[in-house]
């Protein structure tokens, strides 16, 4: 099958939130647009073109062919992925595999509804491994708090009609229990989350946090560093709101054809004291962030965690996240790392979100 039949026909059978009506749409749909299209690809002289020096037998020039001449020259190809995405998502609150539609412009992804048998062993081989992660930060004489933050879904539950599986209903507080159990300081981001969720913590086309959110998180999280006892140097920030920007989320393309954009007001932080001990400063930098995207300055980042976190400290920090690893391979990295022999932390914030919890990485050998 082309890579356009199968943007065209995937099956949204597993979206709970999805109605179950008119299921022959998308056949009828295709077929049409097989109809229309024979007729379009006569008259196409690039789509009649057979590639050269390709074996029939093995099947690679007709690979070649459907890649080259049908998926990429078809002139309504990209058209009609577009309009059945947004007809799709318009008539029937449905998006491609990967996302699910919820009411008022909300979208969530499918990752935080998915569950699996091994996903109770994974969730214990993660609670182990942060165990170990805080020993081993402890041969620095560094303390860890773990930052979990709660899946979108559990937190604006209310915004689609898909349940959290009853599997992972109480996963949140119980993981976050364990961890205090195992002497690991957890802030309750859920609840203080929960406390102010009409300010849109997270962005409703995009998996993140927004501003506020990061915000929020680091006023959550700095009281659980403060009771650590720490001496931590001091530095004063000052947040500078920017003009707002349209934003369209990491989840508008599973929703192909939707025009769906975030408005923000991105947050900076600047220090605004004649301090910043940096790598290469006497002071030294006494708190490091380590997480996945959440953390991690990119194009993309118009939140700014690491700042709101500084700034709710009043101390420098030394960001070691790292987009697209998720929470357990920026961590492996931060152990072995030169800046971590440089500037050793008295206290490393893991930034983990829960939908992580039950993903296996494998181990290192």
């Amino acid at each position: 099958m082309t890579d356009f039949a199968q943007d065209t026909v995937k099956s949204n059978a597993d979206n709970p939130s999805a109605p179950a009506v008119l299921h022959w749409l998308p056949t009828a749909f295709l077929l049409s647009v097989v109809a229309v299209g024979a007729v379009l690809t006569v008259l196409t002289p690039t789509v009649r073109q057979w590639p050269e020096g390709k074996d029939v037998v093995t099947g690679e020039a007709m690979l070649t062919y459907e890649k080259e001449n049908l998926d990429a020259k078809v002139p309504w190809r990209d058209a009609s992925v577009n309009l059945w995405g947004g007809l799709n998502a318009r008539l029937f609150g449905e998006a491609r595999d990967g996302a699910l539609i919820g009411k008022n412009g909300w979208l969530f992804t499918s990752e935080e509804y998915q569950t699996s048998a091994e996903d109770a062993a994974e969730i214990q081989a993660k609670l182990a491994y942060i165990g170990q992660v805080r020993d081993e930060l402890k041969k620095d004489g560094a303390q860890l708090v773990v930052a979990l933050i709660p899946s979108k879904a559990r937190v604006y539950g209310d915004q689609t009609n898909a349940k959290v599986p009853a599997q992972t209903a109480p996963l949140y507080q119980s993981f976050r229990a364990d961890l205090q159990k195992a002497g690991i300081p957890a802030p309750d981001l859920l609840t203080a989350f929960e406390e102010v969720k009409s300010n849109d913590l997270f962005f409703k086309t995009d998996t993140h946090w927004t501003p506020a959110g990061a915000q929020i998180a680091a006023q959550a999280i700095a009281p659980v560093v403060t009771g650590l006892g720490l001496d931590l140097p001091a530095a004063e920030y000052a947040a500078q709101t920017q003009p707002e920007v349209s934003r369209a989320g990491d989840l508008t393309r599973y929703v192909p054809g939707d025009d769906q954009v975030d408005l923000v007001s991105p947050i900076t932080y600047e220090r605004t004291d004649e301090g910043g001990g940096g790598l290469f400063g006497d002071e030294g930098i006494a708190v490091t962030l380590v997480g996945t995207s959440y953390s991690a300055e990119t194009k993309d980042n118009v939140w700014h965690f690491d700042g709101a976190l500084a700034a709710a400290l009043g101390t420098e920090v030394l960001n070691m996240a790292r987009e697209g690893k998720g929470p357990i391979v920026p961590m492996r990295e931060y152990l072995v790392s030169q800046e971590r022999k440089d500037n050793p932390a008295q206290v490393v914030i893991w930034e983990i979100p829960e939908r992580f919890l039950r993903v296996e990485y494998k181990e290192k050998k």
